[in-house]
């Protein structure tokens, strides 16, 4: 027994009577008929539009999307005057903004064809009126932090400013 492990009889695949089996997940390739790829099928015409057309009503709604999660993160940050409440809500103002003059355009071009032109103007109007409502938190959340000049004396230099008067009562019986 220890010659066979240190001596093993080594046979080549032709000098063996019983043909060897394959390994378990080993497919032979060789022994059955190829087949010809399948290429991808081409699509009609109206297909490519529709598809046109789904793809730029996903680009219109994404931004509206994100307002949720902006809506949470400006509630989360509070109304202090600190400098990273201020940045994020520059942002949230700002992002949507330079969206509407730079990427309108540029995420509908590949999208646009002569047939769909009508819809794609639909949807880029969609774009703008979802970035609109972007910006709108972002604006919402300066009015909640007292940096958007909203009272007379904000514009007004002879206006004395707005006291806020703060009152509290309590009832002792």
């Amino acid at each position: 027994m220890h010659s066979e492990i240190s001596n093993p009889d080594v046979l080549s695949p032709k000098a063996c009577k019983k043909p060897l089996s394959l390994p378990p997940g080993f497919v032979d390739t060789a022994s059955k008929k190829k087949v010809a790829p399948i290429g991808p099928k081409k699509q009609s015409a109206a297909q490519v539009d529709d598809l046109k057309m789904k793809k730029a009503w996903e680009i219109a709604v994404a931004p509206a999307k994100g307002i949720p999660m902006n809506l949470f993160m400006s509630y989360m940050t509070g109304n202090s005057l600190q400098i990273i409440p201020i940045m994020m809500t520059f942002s949230l103002f700002w992002n949507p903004v330079k969206a509407i003059f730079t990427e309108t355009n540029a995420a509908f071009t590949n999208l646009w064809t002569e047939k769909n032109a009508s819809n794609i103007i639909l949807a880029k109007v969609a774009f703008v009126i979802c970035q609109i409502a972007a910006m709108s938190v972002g604006l919402y959340k300066f009015y909640k932090m007292g940096l958007l000049p909203t009272a007379e004396s904000d514009w007004l230099a002879w206006k004395a400013p707005m006291r806020i008067v703060e009152m509290c009562a309590v009832v002792v019986q």
